[in-house]
């Protein structure tokens, strides 16, 4: 009785009509005799206390979300207000109206002054719904008779504290780990008590694996999925064979970074007489060893995604499975499956096959060991193969990818190019930070990865056949509107179009008459800013930053698991069993894969975001005094952010500039000195001064010259 009764009252609360009612009221709706009262009465209680519906102060039943509330997961900033996260506009939450919620906490917010367009909804937490946080990490203060544990993760407001029989022999200055007994009260803080010692403050590693436990990363796999990988064994077989289109004759080839050990797509290419190409993308069968709902398939959906930093890999799929039976590696039989596209000179697919296949690929080529031979360095690495065959499929490939980045470029699509980080790191220190180049051969594979993404999307959502989308819709309107006010600002002229809409294609034609700018980079920033994150879906919706009408992730199913799950689908819908009770099957779940996956992709890139935020701090340390050429990338009212040569972000806070007064102009994104006149535009170049580090908020603090 309970979910669909659940299930009915939230309907009928759903209603425009409806206007909230008692529980006698309800009752003569839901319940039939005192038995289906009480019933009734333990449901709505349940619902009130998971914060869907509340209870007026007359005894009323209605959505929270109709009643002037809201309920949502909270994120607080370093600076101490917070945000409660809506599907649409979230609400804003200053300090003081935090009641004790913690970062992640889910929490009901009473609406106290609705948005204006300029100004965010805002709003004060009335009830905390569900605790989020059960374990603190960060420094350990020795107090003699107790001690504090002052949290790495800057959003976390409170120190913990920790009585003298639960330090666990933690040291002063000790990064630890502490799980927590109470949780914070009006005038208590919260008090916990220490499970683990990881290690010294300032040491690189530590500092890492403190960062990944806080953000809750699962960093090792159970013994139960370990002995499911172990027990697993090549199916290269004969009986496999012979249910697989078989390209071990064909030369196939892969290019990947110097150090990546799961090697999850590999390509072909041949030209035709009539000038087309053959276009093969083989991707390593993944969902042949990764079996539905098996340990280690529960596990990687938990994971979602692989997460990269610096010199290290937070996979999602054991190494026995990740490096070994599915990575591609050279001369050996590998399970795939394949994406034959043939591809005329204007870029379109004219024939295409996708088939269960097994390959043995000839070369494992290097992004510098190609880019270097197709930008006329041949006496580089690639030589030493000395296979013409090799050498004319790589000129082929190159020729091919310009075509497919053409067409992608006539249709819209947007090219941000921003520069991302590069970290050189020895022994246990940053000894480097650098731009990462994106040469010619990394072009290439991105070029034929989309292509294949585009396909298999468009083929899967043609059969109308459940499928697991990567969407990201069109921006929204204000938030380009600003954007633009902002570019004119800068003597940029932006022409929109009559109808108002924005296309793609605009924010590509702002990009190629700005690249040449100085401001160019920070341009690109507002820019992303303004449009939405891409994420997954189970309705196919189209990608915007594309331009593209059908999308999806299959090419690394070693790393995504939204890539494993369609892998799934697409092998059953070759061999015939994709019939209708698999279809209920995967639209029952499709969903929930898509919000799951969604969610950890943001996980992931918020942990990659912070590791490298730490370790450019750790870099930076030793250039305290230095100067260093950079460009003002945002203004607010308390400082100026500036992103140096080497990619660091630096602060500049208008409190430490002892000779003037600085104003924030929102307007017109600038700061104004009061008694010099000077004026700080976003996108002046300038000169700045590394002056300290504050480690607590992952901050280079800067001054300018």
């Amino acid at each position: 009785m309970r979910k669909n009764v659940s299930e009915r009252i939230l309907e009928l609360m759903s209603e425009d009509a409806y206007k909230n009612l008692t529980f006698k009221e309800l009752s003569a709706i839901f319940a039939s005799d005192k038995s289906d009262e009480e019933k009734l009465s333990k449901i709505l209680d349940d619902l009130t206390e998971s914060g869907d519906i509340l209870k007026t102060k007359k005894g009323k039943y209605g959505l929270t979300t109709r009643n002037g509330y809201v309920k949502g997961k909270i994120r607080i900033n370093p600076k101490g207000f917070g945000f409660v996260i809506q599907e649409e506009d979230d609400i804003y939450i200053s300090g003081s109206n935090m009641m004790t919620a913690m970062d992640g906490d889910v929490v009901m917010a009473k609406i106290t002054e609705a948005g204006d367009g300029k100004n965010s909804t805002e709003g004060e937490v009335v009830k905390i719904l569900q605790r989020n946080t059960d374990i603190v990490v960060g420094t350990f203060v020795d107090n003699k008779n107790f001690g504090f544990v002052i949290p790495t993760d800057s959003r976390q407001q409170y120190d913990v504290f920790i009585p003298g029989n639960s330090m666990n022999d933690a040291k002063d200055k000790d990064i630890v780990v502490c799980k927590l007994i109470s949780y914070p009260s009006k005038n208590k803080k919260p008090e916990g008590k220490i499970i683990e010692i990881l290690g010294k403050k300032n040491d690189l590693s530590v500092e890492i694996d403190a960062e990944l436990i806080q953000k809750k990363i699962r960093t090792e796999f159970t013994k139960k999925v370990i002995s499911y990988a172990k027990s697993l064994e090549s199916d290269v077989n004969e009986l496999e064979l012979k249910k697989r289109k078989d390209f071990r004759n064909s030369l196939i080839f892969t290019i990947d970074g110097e150090d990546a050990k799961d090697l999850d797509d590999a390509i072909s290419i041949s030209k035709l007489e009539n000038g087309n190409y053959i276009l093969g993308v083989h991707i390593a069968d993944v969902s042949h060893y990764v079996r539905e709902n098996s340990p280690v398939d529960k596990e990687a959906l938990l994971r979602g995604t692989s997460i990269y930093f610096a010199d290290r890999v937070v996979p999602m799929l054991p190494e026995k499975i990740s490096n070994d039976l599915c990575s591609l590696n050279p001369h050996e039989d590998k399970l795939t499956v394949s994406c034959i596209m043939q591809i005329n000179q204007k870029g379109k697919v004219v024939e295409y096959e996708i088939a269960n296949s097994v390959i043995q690929s000839s070369y494992r080529l290097t992004y510098n060991q190609v880019t270097d031979f197709i930008e006329g360095n041949p006496e580089e690495q690639i030589t030493k193969y000395s296979d013409p065959a090799l050498e004319d499929a790589l000129r082929t490939s190159h020729e091919l990818s310009m075509i497919l980045e053409a067409n992608k470029r006539k249709r819209g699509y947007i090219d941000f190019d921003l520069p991302e980080s590069r970290f050189v790191i020895e022994g246990n220190k940053v000894v480097d930070v650098i731009k990462r180049e994106m040469g010619t051969a990394n072009k290439i594979i991105e070029e034929f990865m989309i292509a294949a993404n585009e396909l298999v999307s468009e083929v899967f959502c043609v059969q109308e056949i459940p499928f697991l989308y990567r969407v990201h819709e069109n921006p929204d309107e204000e938030k380009i509107s600003n954007i633009f006010k902002f570019l004119k600002n800068m003597n940029i002229n932006v022409k929109t179009r009559r109808d108002g809409e924005v296309h793609s294609s605009d924010i590509q034609k702002i990009l190629d008459e700005t690249k040449e700018l100085e401001q160019s980079t920070v341009i690109s920033y507002a820019l992303l800013r303004s449009l939405k994150k891409a994420r997954y879906s189970a309705e196919s919706i189209g990608h915007f930053g594309l331009a593209a009408k059908y999308y999806s992730h299959f090419t690394s199913p070693i790393r995504r698991y939204p890539d494993l799950q369609i892998h799934r689908i697409i092998k059953e819908s070759l061999s015939g069993a994709l019939d209708e009770k698999r279809i209920r099957h995967y639209e029952n779940i499709i969903d929930d894969v898509a919000e799951h996956t969604s969610e950890m992709e943001i996980q992931a890139m918020d942990v990659e975001r912070s590791i490298d935020d730490l370790l450019k701090c750790h870099y930076m340390k030793n250039h305290i005094g230095d100067e260093f050429e950079g460009i003002i990338v945002s203004v607010t009212n308390f400082g100026m952010f500036v992103m140096l040569d080497n990619t660091v972000e630096g602060l500049v806070r208008f409190s430490d500039i002892n000779t003037d007064y600085f104003i924030f102009d929102e307007a017109n994104y600038c700061a104004r000195g009061e008694r010099s006149g000077k004026v700080y535009h976003v996108g002046d170049s300038v000169n700045a001064k590394v002056e300290s580090i504050d480690f607590a908020f992952k901050e280079v603090r800067l001054s300018l010259i």
